[in-house]
């Protein structure tokens, strides 16, 4: 190999990577089918994709065959959500093409009922009811705690028959052997407990035993016709006990379990496995298996290519013998894989983060993890907890996934020839970590799995930075600090590539008391939120910035703010751009109690966007030289609000100073028929409803075509329209047809 290119492989810090197939084109967007033979029609026609199985629009799947009625005791902190969104597994029929899911536990959900899909059919089936928690367990013995030296007891089935609900992490599994599904039980989930001072339960038979008594190899027939290894159709029963796993020293914690080629079942803990003989329920056929260090929780995984149990966890990937269980070797498993794992007819093994992000390593090959980021051409949300929830079909070549109830069941193809992301081998979260409050951080140029987390004084340079993740489930960047200062320089955010889709996630996101936030060369799109801040005062600039095209995405309810200041003291915008909003947010929203915009332009344009500006707790608002401009699709008559939403104001709004001088405002709605806003009335430049302390709208220039246009609906302030230029059309103020007046207003180039 030639001296230089050595060089380059030495010193280039990234990932290896293929390009390909650019499946970020509008070709790639998800396709809908009603069941797995019908996406896989429908996927043939693409080189690769995604295509979902999705019951109704209002409840995508799981959520369809939901109880109706679930009691508070059952329902705990979060309710049958947890079944997908918690610590819980999947077991697959893969004769039948079935999915089998269950479970909550912890103080999530309380109810163990088994639910079914058929891929098929694309139908879902809740195939048993919730078990009644008549009956109690000791979750917290006397005197554990000084304070409360009574006992606590929570509310569970009867155990001894039907399992607890749990989080079943990857304890979940199918037996080809049995046609029966296996469970580990590591804990009864505990959110509806009973705190005993007077110790009415002290003898009580409800009493079924402690935390320990709960745990558990449980078999269940999902057969509602045939009775499976003599267990009746649609029943479970209880294999082992706790003790009976102890004395295996099998117990401690995070269960796992996968099937062999010859139908044994390897399960056991993150520590220790062992092998058994499912349709042999005796201890005697019980044979050690695996040992390891502790990784953490996981998942696991029978690679028939290879003969190995593979073991993904959240940093390593393990091979052990599938014959004797003796490790083989440590992989890195610096990806996003969601703990889920499965092994292709190409030999390469292929993990899902529960959203858009797929992952794959050749163990044969390079041994280095590549990633395919599908952004808006995959799944919109998702969690990252899968385990099992996601499978590969040998004959259709295809994979099946599911991780929350807000979707539908996918069904993913991978392509030929993809176009895999280079990854910086830096992480960017250690350079800031490692820095003293005050420093510049300078990020090297290249491409990261996640954002920043910033909780000091710092100044972060981004340039040739681009981010493929966000941090905390909040934001691309996202800083929280008190009284600290924090330059931003350069950033990037691209919300359809940085999965900044869901939710109200933020291009950036400002926490905590009197922060200090400036932002320089800033480009935001496509989040669902540009910049956002929380409630307790401090400060931000934004410079020589654009936002644009936010809450484009589709995939978060919440409405897709370009700008929006919380109750801060004071925002600034200079020299930037905020437009196009989508999802009915408005351009820019600031319950600031000071806010200047100066050289800059606030653009509605093709948007289905609100307001141009919201202030709804009023302040002081002064804009000079700048273009506000309404776009033909706005749901909002008002180019801007002034203390509409006292009850979001703390003590109440403001009393209101606003000054606009030496800008444009261009209204370019028409009042047409089928316009968002047809019902709401005529055009006007204010709703106006907090105190007037100062009011001045003069030497602007003003594009309204229908001649109806007032300053204020409900007239609290002046018409001033003689103070300003009014012009029927752009035509008439000397403008091109559809023109937004950059010139002269953007001080330096942006675009």
């Amino acid at each position: 190999m030639p001296i230089l290119l050595i060089i380059f492989f030495l010193l280039f810090p990234y990932d290896f990577a293929f390009s390909g197939v650019d499946h970020l084109a509008a070709d790639y967007r998800p396709l809908r089918g009603k069941n797995i033979d019908d996406c896989a029609s429908k996927l043939k026609s693409r080189s690769g994709g995604w295509c979902e199985i999705r019951h109704s629009d209002l409840y995508p799947s799981i959520s369809s065959v939901w109880p109706k009625n679930i009691d508070n005791k059952t329902r705990m902190i979060t309710g049958p959500s947890s079944i997908l969104h918690a610590w819980n597994s999947a077991a697959f029929d893969a004769s039948r093409y079935k999915l089998f899911f269950m479970s909550g536990g912890h103080a999530d959900y309380g109810g163990n009922e088994v639910y079914e899909f058929d891929l098929k059919n694309g139908s879902w089936s809740r195939i048993t009811e919730p078990s009644p928690l008549d009956y109690l367990f000791i979750s917290r013995d006397y005197d554990a705690d000084k304070k409360k030296p009574w006992r606590r007891l929570c509310w569970i089935p009867n155990i001894n028959t039907v399992p607890a609900s749990t989080h079943t992490y990857d304890g979940l599994i199918f037996s080809d052997i049995t046609q029966t599904i296996f469970l580990y039980v590591m804990g009864a989930a505990n959110g509806s407990c009973i705190e005993d001072q007077s110790d009415k339960f002290k003898s009580d038979p409800l009493v079924l035993g402690t935390t320990a008594d709960t745990i558990g190899w449980y078999e269940f027939n999902p057969s509602n016709k045939i009775t499976q290894n003599n267990l009746p159709p649609l029943s479970w029963r209880k294999v082992l006990t706790f003790e009976q796993l102890k004395s295996k020293a099998i117990h401690q914690g995070y269960p796992v379990s996968t099937l062999l080629n010859n139908g044994s079942i390897v399960f056991g803990s993150r520590y220790k496995t062992v092998k058994y003989n499912p349709e042999n329920i005796s201890q005697r056929s019980f044979s050690p298996f695996s040992a390891q260090a502790d990784w953490g929780d996981g998942t696991k995984i029978y690679d028939s290519y290879r003969n190995i149990v593979w073991s993904l966890h959240n940093k390593a990937l393990l091979a052990f013998d599938g014959d004797r269980g003796s490790f083989l070797y440590k992989l890195s498993a610096d990806s996003p894989h969601g703990k889920s794992l499965a092994v292709a007819k190409d030999k390469r093994l292929y993990a899902w983060d529960g959203t858009s992000s797929i992952s794959v390593i050749d163990p044969d090959g390079d041994r280095q993890w590549k990633t395919l980021e599908w952004s808006i051409n995959g799944p919109p949300t998702g969690d990252g907890r899968v385990y099992g929830k996601w499978v590969y079909l040998d004959k259709e070549d295809l994979f099946v996934g599911l991780s929350t109830h807000k979707t539908g069941v996918w069904v993913y193809k991978h392509p030929e020839n993809p176009t895999y992301t280079q990854y910086s081998n830096i992480n960017p979260q250690d350079l800031v970590n490692k820095s003293k409050p005050g420093d510049k951080v300078t990020i090297p140029p290249g491409t990261y799995r996640h954002g920043i987390f910033v909780n000091k004084s710092l100044h972060l340079g981004l340039n040739g930075v681009i981010f493929r993740g966000t941090v905390n489930k909040k934001s691309i960047i996202n800083i929280s600090c008190d009284n600290c200062n924090v330059l931003i320089d350069d950033f990037v955010g691209d919300g359809a590539v940085a999965n900044c889709q869901w939710g109200n996630c933020a291009g950036i996101k400002a926490e905590g008391n009197n922060f200090n936030l400036t932002l320089k060369n800033a480009r935001i799109s496509k989040t669902v939120m540009g910049v956002l801040t929380d409630n307790r005062g401090g400060q931000v600039i934004l410079e020589d910035s654009i936002i644009e095209d936010t809450g484009i995405g589709g995939g978060s309810s919440t409405l897709g703010h370009g700008f929006y200041a919380g109750d801060i003291d004071k925002v600034i915008v200079k020299n930037s751009i905020v437009r196009r909003s989508f999802g009915k947010g408005h351009i820019f929203k600031s319950r600031a109690s000071d806010t200047l915009i100066e050289n800059s332009v606030l653009a509605g344009l093709d948007g289905r966007h609100s307001r141009i500006i919201d202030f709804p707790c009023g302040g002081k608002l002064t804009i000079r030289n700048s273009v506000l401009q309404q776009g033909k699709q706005t749901d909002n008559i008002d180019l801007i609000s002034v203390g509409t939403e006292p009850q979001n104001c703390g003590g109440g709004v403001h009393s209101s100073d606003i000054s606009i001088k030496n800008s444009w405002l261009i209204f370019d709605r028409e009042e047409s028929a089928d316009e968002p806003s047809a019902d709401y009335g005529f055009n006007r430049i204010f709703t106006w409803r907090a105190p007037v302390s100062h009011f001045d709208v003069s030497q602007n220039r003003i594009i309204e075509s229908t001649g109806r246009m007032r300053f204020d609906g409900e007239d609290h302030i002046p018409d001033m329209s003689r103070q300003n230029q009014m012009f029927q059309s752009r035509k008439d103020a000397g403008l091109g047809p559809v023109e937004i007046p950059y010139k002269g207003i953007i001080q330096k180039p942006l675009l």
